[in-house]
C-alpha cells in the first residue's frame, strides 16, 4: 500500500531544538518547502517569516538530502522510494537523549512560549495541506535534475585516472532533464487549456507520474552488499550510517578500488555506473509518461 499510494512522508523527529529552521528533503519538494515557509511567522521575530529566518542562516546546502540513516524517513526514502521531508526548528539540541530532555526543560529554556512549536506545526500543516488538497501534486523535478548533475561532477572528480566511462550516466541525466521539461510543459498547458483541466484521467496520469518517479530511482536488488537500501541515488555512506551520499553504490565501488586496486574492483565501478544510469533512465520514462 505504501509503495502504490503514498504521495509523500513528512518527518518531524525533533520538532524544536533551538533557534533557526532546518530542512532536508528529496529534491522535488524543495520549492514547496520554500513556499510554505513564507507563510509561517518567524517565532523569534514577529516582523519576519520563517523563510526570512531560513535564508539568513547561510546554511550550505540550504536544503539537505535524506541520504543518511539517522531517522524514520530512511525506510520511506531508501527502501521504498517515497518523496520525503525532514523538518526542525533548531539543530543543536543541548539535552538530546539526556535526563533533562523533558517538558520542564522545554518550558523553561527551549521554547517558553511554545511559539517555535507553533511554527513547526504550521510548516508541517501547510506542506501536508498542499500535498493532499492540490489537484496537481506540487512537485518540481528541476532541482532533482540539478542534483543528479552535481552528483555526476563529484563522481567524475573521484574517478579521474581510472579506466571507467561516465558517458552512460551523463546520457541518462540528459534524458531525465528532457523528461522534466516535458512534464513542466504539460503542467503549463494544463493550467490554461480547459479540456485537460476538466479531464480527471489526465490529472490522474500526471499525478501518478509525479508520485512514482521517486520509486523509479530504486532497484529491486538494492546496493551491493546492502540489499535493504534500494535507492541508488541517496543512501548512507558505507563507512558512516549517519552520512548521506549521492550515488552510494558508485561511491562504495570507488572505495573498494582504493583498497584492492584490482581489475575486478575497477569493473565493479563501471557496473555500478550502468546500474545508476538505468534507474535514472527509468525515472525519466516514468516522469515523461513513457513507462506506466
Amino acid at each position: 500500500m505504501l509503495t502504490s499510494r503514498t504521495v509523500a512522508y513528512l518527518n518531524v523527529d525533533s520538532a524544536v531544538a533551538g533557534h533557526g529552521f532546518y530542512a532536508s528533503a528529496t529534491p522535488q519538494l524543495d520549492e514547496l518547502l520554500k513556499e510554505a515557509s513564507k507563510q509561517v511567522q518567524n517565532p523569534d521575530n514577529g516582523t519576519q517569516s520563517l523563510y526570512d529566518l531560513w535564508m539568513s542562516s547561510n546554511s550550505s546546502p540550504l536544503i539537505g538530502r535524506l541520504g543518511g540513516g539517522s531517522s524514520d524517513y530512511s525506510a520511506f526514502v531508501q527502501h521504498i522510494g517515497i518523496p520525503s521531508v525532514d523538518m526542525a526548528i533548531g539543530s543543536d539540541y543541548p539535552v538530546y537523549h539526556s535526563l533533562y530532555d523533558d517538558f520542564i526543560w522545554m518550558e523553561k529554556f527551549g521554547d517558553p512560549l511554545f511559539q517555535r512549536h507553533v511554527a513547526a506545526a504550521s510548516m508541517w500543516g501547510l506542506v501536508a495541506l498542499r500535498l493532499s488538497d492540490e489537484e496537481i501534486l506540487p512537485f518540481n523535478y528541476s532541482n532533482y535534475a540539478t542534483e543528479l548533475e552535481n552528483g555526476a561532477l563529484g563522481i567524475s572528480e573521484r574517478v579521474q585516472g581510472m579506466p571507467v566511462s561516465l558517458s552512460p550516466l551523463h546520457k541518462s541525466i540528459k534524458e531525465f532533464r528532457k523528461a522534466v521539461a516535458k512534464v513542466d510543459s504539460e503542467l503549463k498547458t494544463w493550467k490554461i487549456w480547459s479540456p485537460w483541466r476538466n479531464n480527471p484521467l489526465k490529472v490522474r496520469d500526471i499525478n501518478d507520474r509525479l508520485m512514482m518517479t521517486e520509486r523509479a530511482f530504486t532497484d529491486r536488488e538494492g546496493l551491493s552488499g546492502r540489499p535493504w537500501y534500494k535507492h541508488l541515488i541517496y543512501a548512507p555512506s558505507l563507512h558512516n550510517d549517519y552520512g548521506a551520499e549521492v550515488y552510494p553504490g558508485i561511491g562504495d565501488a570507488i572505495e573498494r578500488v582504493k583498497k584492492t586496486n584490482t581489475s575486478e574492483s575497477l569493473q565493479s565501478i563501471q557496473h555500478e555506473i550502468y546500474r545508476v544510469s538505468r534507474v535514472i533512465n527509468q525515472a525519466a520514462l516514468v516522469l515523461s509518461g513513457g513507462l506506466t
